[in-house]
């Protein structure tokens, strides 16, 4: 009825009154009385009245609710009789009586727990496949959705390749001792491939790797029941959760809202015992991510007392071995992997499927194929590591294909691929809305500021209260009148039913876009005060983390550790601003990366600003000064392959007694490549 009613409303009428909302509640209400909470009646009498009442409730809201759908009064009132058929049949289930000692009882129950296993399993599978809707439209959102759309609909296996991910050998080491692995996500459920069939897979990479990819490539694959993955066939359950958006206080209530209750034949505990007792599979997206509730909700589902769940959990790096230790604690057998960078065939791929879709004369597509291959080929020494990322990947092809005047301005690192999206965007809104540049970049300040402002609360969606309240700050009429276009420029939009109402939710198009615009708010302040260090001394990045309400302790590795993709933006934005905003904060910025290098054991998240700033000698000879003041002088470590790419001028300035470098086989090639460059040069 509830589903019904929304359904109805949804099509028909926004605001269905406040009396249908209180009969539905009711409804709710009720439905749990009867069909889930442990019935505590005395007698029969009890039982049949509160099943009256029930009924009375729902013949009640139908009624109500003809007068705005007149067309569809047969159908009401067949509903009706429907209802009233099934109280008498409901009165029979429960006054039925079950002997588990008898075993032709015992055979009936089982019969019936198996039927409504199928069931249940229906009911999950539905709920995954509109899930699954919304996954896919998040895909493609998270590229700017506005350019592909214009192009018709766009499916996600048109702009996406087959990522591959290898095994963390330092998370692996113990207490598994399994051999180094390359797999494709399809094989990532295969134990043959794994050698051991484990109960959680934590797949952890950079911001746009591709995590949240693999997984809706599951749930797809699950919902179409195709036998590209085999291994999804093994499970009957599948449950997708987001980490930053779960609200739930357990697992009980968590089940109880994937499964539509007013179907319920069997109390809650044998639907609980039905689902734990078949294979499950638990996607859990962006554990770096999770808020108070989502985080207990993951250790109480690790801690159920069922081998037939398995888990694949996706995080940032910075939070893999506070993650590896939570499962470790629920012991459960885990095996921790990295997203691969792309490799060269997988651009290629790329290209040709971006393209194919975005471009249609085919004389222009041949030559942009072409002249993208080419200009991937002329970074691939230098500064094609961005290109590696699939998110960054993606859009660099979109900028390229979009706007030919800044093909010869893009440099391949994350601030600059942002910096040159937000500078179309602008320019794109102007000329559809007829609103001044100078009007959206007051917008675009102001954007930033509250970007930072749900940042700091662990926001990552805006809601309509949030929308209107950001409205109400704007002073530009023009923008006032265009609001809606150019909010949908910078968001996605999705509807979801709260307190019984349909709402809208305003999301960032990914993750990285909201931390580029809280780095864009940090760096306004910091270029007002020319990046000079704050009255009295101190370092100015945690004086304006600080004001803004993101740092209150002495934590130099803390601060690094939770806000480093937001502090990663700060260098390239101050790069390309005017004045020596840079230069007179750089050594501030160095000071973080050195404490967060000693915590990690190696150097390659040293060089991150060096790489955002297109390799300014000015900002590694910031960064190794700093480091010939502490022991990092001695020993250099690099485990990542894009920190090769500073080893020649590192060597030739550092100088250090011992150089350790840990690449797996693959990446050889590149790294003599390297160093006899290295050996040229220097």
């Amino acid at each position: 009825m509830n589903k019904i009613c929304q359904a109805l409303w949804q099509k028909g009428v926004k605001d269905p009154g406040n009396e249908l909302k209180r009969l539905v509640k009711k409804i709710k209400d009720k439905r749990n009385d009867v069909s889930h909470e442990t019935l505590d009646i005395p007698d029969e009498t009890d039982l049949e009245s509160k099943l009256i009442e029930y009924q009375e409730t729902l013949e009640e809201t139908l009624e109500k609710t003809k007068p705005l759908f007149p067309q569809h009064i047969d159908d009401i009132d067949r509903l009706k009789s429907k209802i009233q058929a099934a109280v008498p049949k409901t009165l029979d289930k429960i006054r039925e009586k079950y002997d588990p000692s008898k075993s032709r009882d015992r055979q009936r129950l089982q019969e019936e727990i198996e039927e409504y296993g199928s069931e249940l399993s229906d009911m999950i599978q539905k709920s995954s496949e509109r899930e699954l809707l919304c996954l896919n439209d998040r895909l493609c959102q998270i590229l700017p959705y506005d350019w592909l759309a214009q192009y018709g609909p766009t499916d996600p296996g048109n702009i996406m390749v087959c990522l591959k991910v290898e095994d963390n050998k330092e998370l692996n080491r113990d207490p598994h001792g399994n051999e180094s692995i390359i797999v494709n996500q399809k094989e990532i459920l295969n134990k043959d491939k794994m050698g051991k069939d484990f109960e959680v897979v934590i797949i952890s990479g950079d911001a746009g790797s591709g995590k949240t990819t693999i997984l809706c490539s599951y749930a797809e694959e699950w919902c179409k029941k195709t036998m590209d993955i085999p291994e999804l066939s093994s499970f009957p359950f599948l449950l997708f959760f987001y980490f930053r958006d779960h609200d739930h206080d357990n697992f009980d209530d968590y089940l109880k809202s994937l499964i539509p209750k007013t179907v319920a034949l069997f109390p809650f505990n044998l639907v609980k015992l039905v689902v734990l007792g078949s294979m499950c599979l638990v996607l859990c997206d962006g554990f770096d991510e999770a808020n108070e509730k989502s985080q207990k909700l993951f250790q109480e589902m690790l801690a159920l007392k069922s081998n037939n769940l398995k888990f694949v959990v996706t995080t940032r790096p910075g939070n893999t071995d506070g993650l590896t230790k939570i499962v470790n604690k629920g012991k459960r057998s885990r095996i921790n992997l990295i997203v691969s960078r792309l490799q060269k065939h997988d651009m290629i791929l790329l290209t040709e499927k971006l393209i194919g879709h975005l471009v249609e004369n085919d004389v222009t597509r041949q030559e942009l194929k072409k002249e993208l291959l080419q200009k991937i080929e002329e970074m691939n020494t230098g500064t094609s590591a961005i290109l590696q990322t699939p998110l960054f990947f993606n859009l660099f092809i979109l900028l390229y294909i979009e706007c030919p005047e800044l093909r010869d301005e893009i440099i391949t690192t994350k601030t600059s691929l942002y910096l040159q999206l937000r500078k179309h965007k602008i320019k794109r809104i102007s000329n559809e809305t007829g609103t001044s540049v100078e009007s959206l970049e007051e917008f675009d300040a102001l954007y930033r500021k509250w970007s930072l402002k749900h940042y700091t609360e662990r926001n990552y969606e805006w809601s309509e209260a949030d929308v209107r309240n950001f409205k109400s700050e704007i002073s530009s009429q023009k923008i006032r009148q265009k609001f809606d276009a150019i909010m949908s420029s910078y968001f996605s939009i999705k509807q979801t039913v709260k307190h019984l109402e349909v709402v809208n939710v305003y999301c960032h198009r990914h993750r990285s876009e909201q931390e580029f615009a809280v780095a864009g708010n940090i760096c306004d302040e910091i270029i007002t005060s020319g990046g000079r260090r704050p009255q009295g001394g101190g370092n100015v990045i945690l004086y304006v983390l600080r004001s803004k309400g993101l740092y209150d302790k002495n934590d130099l590795l803390g601060i690094l550790r939770k806000l480093r993709e937001v502090i990663c933006f700060i260098p390239g934005i101050l790069y390309n601003s005017e004045g020596g905003a840079l230069y007179n904060a750089i050594k501030d910025i160095h000071e973080l990366y050195v404490s967060y290098s000693f915590y990690h054991g190696t150097h390659d998240y040293l060089f991150e600003p060096y790489f955002e700033t297109g390799f300014d000698d000015r900002v590694l000879d910031s960064l190794v000064s700093q480091m010939k003041e502490t022991s990092l002088k001695q020993r250099v470590k690099l485990t990542r392959t894009d920190s090769l790419r500073v080893l020649p001028s590192l060597l030739s300035k550092l100088r250090p007694k011992w150089v350790e470098l840990r690449f797996a086989p693959r990446d050889l090639s590149q790294l003599n490549e390297i160093l006899k460059a290295a050996q040229r040069k220097h």
